[in-house]
């Protein structure tokens, strides 16, 4: 995580270019994230709370 500055940002993107591929590398991507369709269940989980938020928090 590098936040919003674009001097970090550069510098996270710098560190992923250099990464080494496959057994030789250095960081590794957290177990769960690696496990299958998590972008489509993090979706069905934001879908399911908007609901929920717009009655809680925006008394929509």
């Amino acid at each position: 995580m590098v936040g919003l500055n674009p001097e970090r940002i550069i510098q996270g993107l710098a560190l992923l270019e250099d990464q080494k591929r496959a057994p030789e590398r250095t960081l590794r991507p957290v177990d769960d994230y690696s496990m299958p369709n998590v972008s489509e269940k993090v979706v069905h989980i934001i879908l399911g709370y908007t609901d929920y938020i717009k009655r809680t928090v925006w008394s929509e």
